[in-house]
């Protein structure tokens, strides 16, 4: 599948430098070497900008227009000048209607005149802004202001550099989708460096950065919100910065609360939360927990290794002595003869970190008849999707060119990529197929009682909750400190406020899927409750098979299926405005959308998993040994291809044909698309746990998937803030192109197992420990 997946991003790349045409326009670029403008939108002269009044026909407004024309007499006659008039040109002509004559950029017809673009409105307006009705200055950030204008005025470079900094209005890009107008965030806070000088320009005040999420400025046609950078004073406050903001685009609906500024406490990261603190205590406490494991191992180690070197070296004939040696060996360290083994080091010591790197890298495979080792591969390689589509997918939502991936999904090899969503639905079909075979294994030793069924539920929460809980705590607590820039959320981290304060709960019950999704924790936690809540009610069917009444096992689990695709026809029938396309669904926010009301659902899921109870089911009645006729085998196999490429490639018509499918077909495909996909899985895992898988089942079984399967869970808890800790703290807008997308998911890929390694070794391996000594 991965190889699919490069040789995908490879047809993308060479069909897009295929199709590329030369552009034939007549828009000629500015000379080389003149300097570039502060483009703003114009402004009503008579109208304040910051919310201070304006002193029209007063002396100080005669003063300042009298600054203005000395300083304009002062500069050279080019200054500010090329842009202004390429503008005007572009305005005056008809070049823009040409433009948007042109196929690609028909998709978004934006009204380019009501984004009039006039570079020396900035200090004309800034030039009025700096007085209070009575004509004096009255506040820190009016000053500064004033002292910033005037610089400017006097061509000053470090008025030019905070004037620089700012995001520009109607960026180069906007008709593929740039609404990121971040400016630049190092140039407002750093100082600037002189090359010639070797030294770092001075300047008399402080900049500040402020990044704003303006929604309604863009026009409908461009989904999304428009985030704008901007420097401004460090002595200006919110208000002021959200007056300013209100004047530019005559808006007056822009909330305080969506400004976030470098000068914020927040931002400024000077002490640790409470929260910090206590998640820092937490892991604290668990790191020196496996240092201590990890000292008495290695101590233990080193004084067997000594014992079994003098051992080595005894002579045949010394007999006794070599028994006594063999005692000494096998005792403890710090215990007596008598007492050979001490629970609580022992126990301690399970939390080495030398032990723990021992288990995961482990690649001896055993030649248990009662193993699944083709899990390990398949359980890889479908986590390796799921890394990939959400790369692309964090990296799409923050591009700078989203209408060129539109235009990618033009080519069919893209479909590769959009199917990852389906990885998702081969863990649940593992998760139904070994919650099966396990639950059998053990009440085949043990018969089934009241306490083999709260075991049950028990093994499976602690299996999975600690390391959840402490993986949210970091999301929450110490995410904020992790980076800053124009995108990151130095204030409230990966999580929202409705984790923080409400949805921590419902997460680490297993039940935020059914709630408010904006307050479930983790990005990719929904697949966690689904799992949970599936295992919740698999014993509907589990029970009747291990009692004998496995007819009705298999009805319970075909009821499991069918309400799975009747409950997602129902759904798309009530709501006839959900948006079906999937590249469509990542820009949809608002409303009722098919992520909130049955991707991450379990009504909308549950038919993988009950298909992969089936698939255990038939397993445990026909055997391991059982083998299918030849004739069977081929029209299975062929049958499981069909549905596969029929799952990943049915769909492309809707992406290249206008107006794409009927919403009836895609009605069906939506509906039928995950039961098939599990039945491919499932018919792959019947045929390698039977033994008949061939050359897959030898891959999948190859013992190098083996480490990286026992790494699995933890990678995919911590993934997702691996993306965002790598996206966010990009100061630039990201421009998605197939090679950089490669690069960043192999980077992903490879941090994110990284990571898991950490994770395993302090936050799973403890608490899986004590789960063993207590049950």
């Amino acid at each position: 599948m991965m190889l699919l997946l490069f040789l995908a991003l490879a047809c993308l790349v060479s069909s897009k430098s295929v199709n590329s045409q030369p552009d034939t326009g007549e828009i000629k670029p500015v000379a080389d070497g003149q300097p570039s403008d502060f483009l703003l939108p114009e402004t009503d002269p008579g109208q304040n900008s910051l919310g201070w009044q304006v002193q029209e026909g007063q002396d100080h407004l005669q003063h300042q227009s009298d600054i203005v024309n000395n300083h304009q007499r002062k500069r050279p006659a080019n200054y500010m000048q090329p842009s202004l008039n390429h503008m005007n040109q572009l305005q005056n002509s008809t070049t823009i209607d040409q433009l948007l004559q042109r196929p690609q950029f028909t998709l978004h017809n934006v009204d380019y005149k009501s984004y009039s673009i006039i570079p020396a409105k900035m200090l004309e307006m800034l030039s009025s802004i700096s007085l209070s009705s009575n004509g004096n200055i009255t506040t820190k950030c009016e000053q500064d202001f004033q002292l910033l204008v005037e610089a400017a005025l006097r061509n000053e470079l470090w008025a030019f550099k905070i004037l620089d900094a700012w995001g520009k209005p109607l960026p180069s890009g906007l008709l593929k989708g740039n609404t990121l107008w971040l400016g630049n965030y190092d140039e407002c806070l750093d100082p600037l460096f002189q090359p010639e000088k070797k030294t770092f320009l001075p300047q008399p005040l402080d900049g500040q950065y402020c990044s704003l999420r303006l929604r309604g400025i863009l026009p409908p046609q461009i989904p999304g919100a428009l985030t704008l950078g901007i420097c401004v004073p460090s002595s200006c406050n919110r208000q002021s910065i959200v007056s300013l903001v209100q004047s530019l685009f005559n808006k007056s609906n822009i909330d305080e609360e969506r400004v976030y500024c470098s000068n914020d406490d927040a931002s400024k990261q000077k002490d640790l939360s409470r929260g910090a603190i206590f998640t820092c205590v937490v892991l604290s406490l668990l790191g020196l927990l496996v240092l201590v494991g990890t000292i008495i191992d290695l101590v233990r180690d080193s004084y067997l290794e000594s014992v079994s070197h003098i051992a080595s070296h005894m002579s045949e004939h010394n007999k006794i002595l070599a028994i006594e040696m063999s005692e000494i060996k096998s005792a403890t360290l710090l215990g007596h003869p008598q007492s050979p083994t001490n629970p609580i080091l022992d126990t301690i010591e399970q939390f080495s970190a030398v032990r723990t790197l021992r288990r995961i890298f482990t690649m001896k495979m055993g030649n248990n008849h009662d193993s699944f080792d083709f899990l390990n591969g398949l359980r890889v390689l479908s986590l390796f999707w799921v890394i990939f589509g959400r790369t692309f997918g964090y990296y799409v939502n923050n591009a700078s060119n989203f209408i060129d991936v539109l235009a990618s999904s033009q080519n069919i090899a893209f479909q590769l990529i959009v199917s990852s969503l389906f990885s998702v639905d081969t863990f649940f079909v593992v998760s139904g197929f070994l919650t099966a075979i396990l639950f059998v294994r053990q009440i085949t030793k043990e018969k089934l009682t009241f306490r083999s069924f709260i075991l049950y539920y028990i093994h499976r929460y602690i299996r999975l909750t600690p390391t959840f809980i402490l993986v949210i705590l970091v999301s929450i607590n110490l995410t904020p400190y992790f980076g800053g820039g124009p995108l990151y959320p130095s204030k409230q981290g990966f999580e929202s406020d409705g984790c923080s304060h409400r949805g921590w709960w419902t997460s680490i019950l297993y039940i935020a899927n059914l709630f408010k999704i904006g307050d479930m924790c983790l990005s990719g936690s929904w697949y966690l409750q689904n799992d949970m809540q599936f295992h919740w009610i698999a014993p509907l069917a589990l029970i009747p098979f291990v009692i004998g009444r496995q007819l009705i096992a298999f009805i319970v689990a075909t009821l499991f299926v069918l309400i799975g695709i009747g409950s997602v026809i129902g759904i798309l029938l009530y709501y006839p405005n959900i948006n079906l396309n999937t590249i469509a669904g990542l820009f949809q926010r608002d409303g009722v959308t098919y992520y909130t009301e049955i991707y991450i659902k379990p009504w909308g899921r549950i038919s993988a998993y009950a298909i992969g109870l089936l698939i255990g089911f038939i397993v445990i009645n026909t055997g391991r040994s059982y083998r299918s006729n030849i004739y069977t085998k081929i029209f299975g196999s062929l049958l499981a291809v069909i549905l596969g490429l029929t799952c990943i490639l049915v769909i492309y018509p809707d992406y290249v044909l206008v107006p794409g499918l009927s919403r009836s077909a895609l009605i069906v495909y939506h509906t039928l698309s995950r039961p098939c996909w599990a039945l491919l899985i499932g018919w792959l895992i019947f045929l390698c746990s039977t033994k008949q898988g061939g050359i897959v089942n030898t891959i999948l079984s190859w013992p190098i998937w083996a480490p990286l399967a026992r790494l699995n869970y933890s990678a995919y808890l911590i993934n997702s803030t691996i993306i965002l800790i790598t996206m966010l703290n990009q100061t630039m807008p990201i421009y998605v192109q197939p090679h950089m997308i490669v690069n960043i998911y192999i980077s992903n890929l490879f941090f994110s197992y990284i990571a898991a390694i950490v994770v395993v070794i302090f936050f799973e391996t403890p608490f899986f420990v004590l789960e063993k000594k207590l049950f």
